[in-house]
């Protein structure tokens, strides 16, 4: 299966760095994600070149407070990825990057930089914190548009510059509305359509942000989908689940109008948590979501 002329290729990402323990001794279970999609035949049904796997380092518990938990290792693993998603990018594959947390967008970001300017879409809860707005850093997941954006600290200039992605250039979609970070990130720039207007009009919220992301001035747009966008109703299989969320339908929606650009050049979908998810009902419905927008 291919967009205009680029094949999909599967990518696994199974990062679990960027979150705090679940439980005292207990690791997040984000890292199974990409097992549950593949045992659920992701891989066949959308014909999709496979390009294996980007093994990440250890996950560690401990943590000082004050720092960015795994931060030398996400900085580790963030270059490694890069590194994998930038031949995709260069042969006009578009990569589906299954996570892991989110903190694998710190890698794709900086895959996008090296290779010019690009846009992002990001369909998530709107993860803007940072140590400029926040006493509470030290989970990267929850930091990533953030950092993509050029705020927080090392990971945001792995390369010695910053942003990875304008803020000029991001669109986050599907935020609830109540997020404290919301008026911070619309005054730096980025278009903004929270989960109430996006449920209303999942097609309106995917033009909103085309017009900022299907530019003749990028040189292209990745789609960043976070499973905490769905409401907790219907997805409880997620790090920090929340109430008044999308439907998977609308979500659905949304990718759709998104992926008819052929500027699209690649995807990713992060936090499922298996482990919260008994008999895997959760996952095979983000499977479906996927096969249904990627078709």
């Amino acid at each position: 299966m291919s967009f205009g002329d680029k094949p999909l290729t599967l990518l696994d990402a199974p990062s679990n760095l960027g979150l705090r323990p679940p439980e005292e001794g207990a690791v997040p279970g984000c890292y199974k994600a990409p097992g549950v999609f593949r045992d659920a035949g992701l891989l066949a049904r959308l014909n999709a070149h496979d390009a294996g796997v980007v093994t990440p380092p250890r996950y560690l518990s401990r943590w000082t407070p004050g720092t960015v938990r795994n931060e030398e290792a996400i900085a580790d693993y963030s270059r490694t990825l890069a590194s994998r998603i930038a031949p995709l990018l260069e042969h006009a594959r578009l990569p589906v990057v299954l996570g892991g947390d989110c903190s694998i967008l710190v890698g794709i970001g900086l895959a996008l930089h090296r290779a010019g300017r690009y846009g992002l879409v990001s369909l998530d809860g709107l993860d803007y914190r940072h140590p400029g707005n926040s006493d509470a850093v030290g989970a990267a997941g929850g930091e990533s548009l953030a950092m993509v954006t050029g705020l927080g600290g090392a990971l945001a200039t792995l390369d010695g510059t910053r942003p990875y992605i304008r803020s000029g250039d991001t669109a986050a979609i599907g935020f609830r509305s109540d997020d404290e970070y919301a008026d911070e990130a619309a005054a730096a720039g980025l278009r903004l359509v929270d989960a109430p207007a996006a449920g209303h009009d999942p097609i309106a919220a995917a033009e909103a942000a085309l017009a900022v992301v299907d530019s003749p001035g990028l040189d292209g747009f990745w789609i960043h989908v976070d499973a905490d966008v769905i409401d907790s109703s219907l997805l409880p299989a997620v790090d920090s689940p929340e109430p008044d969320g999308l439907t998977f339908e609308q979500l659905t929606a949304i990718l759709r109008r998104l992926l008819e650009s052929p500027r699209v050049v690649g995807l990713d979908l992060t936090i499922y948590d298996p482990d919260r998810d008994p008999g895997l009902h959760g996952g095979k419905r983000l499977t479906e979501v996927l096969v249904d927008a990627l078709s």
